[in-house]
């Protein structure tokens, strides 16, 4: 319903107020949450910003016409409480009856309490030193002779030592341990020189021969053989001279905002031409503007697709979104609203995009942010509110280990600053998916 007096229309949508003038949509106010007074009050000062002064009750009458209920104030309805489940009674079986033991099994529990007994009653394990015998009269030694399994091993390692002769015995013991001496030249190739045996155990040794092995040293001696062997190169690192011819590559950007942001200004700040569709008439493109950018390692040649002209030239939805690769979205400082549209965008333009490109978040028309507190009544949006929703999108749009291409600059096309480090950045977001 147009508002009387002016070109405004009202319209009423499932979660929202729609604002168009002219056909044009210009404002969406949610309903959530809010009751019917603030809805009316905000669109109270959005006309008193455009200029608009209407008589006392204008606007009530518009909004009861176009069906928004009058509720004075919105209650968020009480979660219910939890019911609570009956607990079912479980009734507790009567105790079994012991079982009374089987004869035989207290008969084995005897048994082992009588052997335990017997096992701390026993001495210790003495060894007889003889050659070729063991403890035992047989040679045979059992299980049971031994409280643990330390005893046994104590008690082999002794019986061990018995096989030896006594003589043979002594002379090792007195011997001193064999020298050696190692002379060290290199590393590579080692030449043992001298005599050397294996004395395998369990075999007597003489003791003139145990005197010959301590006569002779061995020795060890160490040569070096010097092979030529070249170090491999290690590759030199890439580097692009700054006045080397780079390749050229070409990135399609979308432009995307609400109305009046500033997105046709920022394109004639940084100097963008339209992009010449046939070189022999000269025909230019209405939506696509053109601007080559210096990159690291290519030129990019950006050509940077504008919404508002698409849709003056009545461009198929479908052809505008496809084969996205850069998104641009602008919203103004000065106006809260643009701010809050650009989850439509994002939704709009994932539509049709299988992969979600690099996205550029432009706060534009900073210096109206001081003036528009002042005139419309809303309060302009920050620099840190910018930056954190641009940081969230980063995260959301993300995997696990990493964030996903966002960057986020203020501007002012009215000034000039930082218009030309939209599109550079844009261009560098762009070569590091290439």
């Amino acid at each position: 319903m147009i508002v009387p007096g002016t070109t405004i229309s009202l319209t009423l949508m499932p979660t929202y107020v729609e604002v168009r003038d002219k056909g044009v949509i210009k404002k969406k106010i949610p309903l959530k949450t809010r009751s019917f007074d603030d809805i009316a009050l905000e669109l109270t000062k959005y006309f008193r910003y455009l200029g608009k002064r209407l008589a006392p009750g204008v606007m009530e009458s518009v909004l009861e016409r176009i069906g928004l209920p009058k509720a004075r104030r919105v209650i968020p309805e009480p979660e219910p409480e939890p019911v609570p489940e009956s607990v079912p009674i479980i009734e507790t079986p009567p105790e079994p009856e012991p079982i009374k033991e089987a004869p035989e099994k207290k008969k084995k529990e005897k048994k082992k309490k009588k052997k335990k007994e017997d096992k701390k009653k026993k001495p210790t394990a003495t060894i007889v030193e003889s050659p070729g015998t063991s403890a035992h009269e047989h040679g045979v030694i059992s299980a049971d002779d031994f409280d643990d399994i330390a005893d046994a091993l104590q008690a082999v390692e002794a019986l061990s030592d018995s096989f030896m002769a006594p003589s043979v015995k002594e002379i090792v013991q007195e011997k001193k341990p064999q020298k050696i001496s190692i002379d060290l030249e290199g590393e590579e190739e080692i030449v043992a020189s001298g005599s050397t045996y294996v004395r395998t155990p369990g075999v007597e040794i003489a003791a003139s021969q145990i005197e010959e092995a301590e006569s002779d040293i061995i020795e060890l001696v160490a040569e070096t053989i010097e092979e030529d062997i070249e170090p491999e190169p290690e590759p030199l690192p890439t580097v692009t001279p700054t006045h080397q011819i780079k390749p050229v590559v070409q990135c399609k950007a979308l432009l995307l905002g609400e109305t009046g942001v500033g997105k046709k200004t920022l394109k004639e700040k940084v100097g963008t031409e339209a992009l010449i569709i046939n070189e022999e008439t000269g025909e230019v493109s209405p939506y696509i503007h053109r601007k080559i950018i210096d990159g690291s390692n290519h030129r990019i040649e950006m050509n940077i697709w504008s919404f508002d002209l698409a849709v003056k030239a009545k461009l198929p939805r479908q052809k505008f979104y496809d084969d996205a690769q850069l998104l641009v979205i602008v919203y103004a400082a000065s106006d809260r609203w643009s701010f809050e549209s650009l989850d439509f965008w994002l939704r709009e333009s994932s539509i049709t995009c299988e992969v979600t490109p690099p996205i550029v978040i432009v706060g534009n028309k900073i210096d109206l942010r001081s003036e528009s507190e002042d005139d419309s009544g809303e309060d302009p949006v920050s620099y840190n509110e910018g930056f954190q929703y641009a940081e969230e999108l980063a995260k959301r749009l993300g995997s696990d280990d990493s964030l996903h291409p966002v960057a986020f600059i203020e501007t002012s096309s009215m000034t000039g600053e930082n218009t030309e480090e939209v599109f550079k950045t844009a261009s560098d977001l762009y070569e590091n998916t290439l």
